[in-house]
């Protein structure tokens, strides 16, 4: 699988790589952009690798991970197919030492969340902006890996039901952080920006 992407880091850099994954519809520039609101006023400039969705939108552009729509078992494919490539990609030597942070909205947060699960003492930590979890009702996570999960409180792209399920898969697992925003709908808001600050922090990343 080729796997396109911008990035922006410092080969002898000591901060954590993010690998960032969007939503549907969308392209790499729009996780470059959560990831720079998150490193405003910090003084510091973030380390990462912002993926481009493996399959083009046509006519309206933009690109996506998995069909909308798709069912659980093809989703799950597609998840596990950038993985195996992705992995390839951080035992490189200037990865492999690097402290590695997930960040994903919508589909880009499913995926996140699929690649904790297939390599699970890989990533130190993820942080899933509204994902998907629909098919997930029965999976258990064992990771040490630190989530940071975020829903607007007036998202209905992502069903209620599987809102609640990302929320309970992540919590049995012992490491989440969540967070939900009054009013919001399936978008990104200043606080959650704030919030994600926050936790990259207090989890000294």
């Amino acid at each position: 699988m080729r796997l396109r992407m911008v990035s922006d880091f410092d080969a002898n850099g000591k901060g954590p790589l993010f690998l960032m994954f969007h939503g549907y519809g969308n392209d790499e520039s729009e996780m470059v952009r959560i990831i720079n609101a998150v490193y405003a006023g910090t003084g510091e400039e973030p380390d990462y690798l912002s993926f481009r969705g493996t399959y083009a939108r046509p006519y309206m552009g933009g690109h996506y991970w998995y069909p909308d729509g798709c069912g659980v078992d093809e989703r799950q494919r597609e998840c596990t197919a950038v993985g195996d490539t992705l992995t390839q990609l951080l035992d490189a030597p200037a990865f492999k030492h690097r402290r590695k942070v997930l960040i994903g909205f919508s589909q880009g947060g499913y995926l996140s969340y699929r690649l904790v699960k297939a390599h699970p003492y890989l990533f130190d930590a993820a942080i899933l902006l509204s994902p998907s979890f629909k098919g997930e009702e029965e999976a258990r996570l064992n990771s040490l890996t630190r989530f940071f999960l975020a829903y607007g409180s007036s998202d209905h792209t992502i069903p209620l039901p599987d809102q609640r399920t990302a929320r309970t898969v992540l919590e049995a697992a012992g490491y989440l952080t969540y967070r939900e925003y009054p009013g919001m709908g399936h978008a990104i808001c200043d606080e959650e920006i704030s919030d994600i600050r926050d936790f990259l922090t207090a989890q000294k990343l």
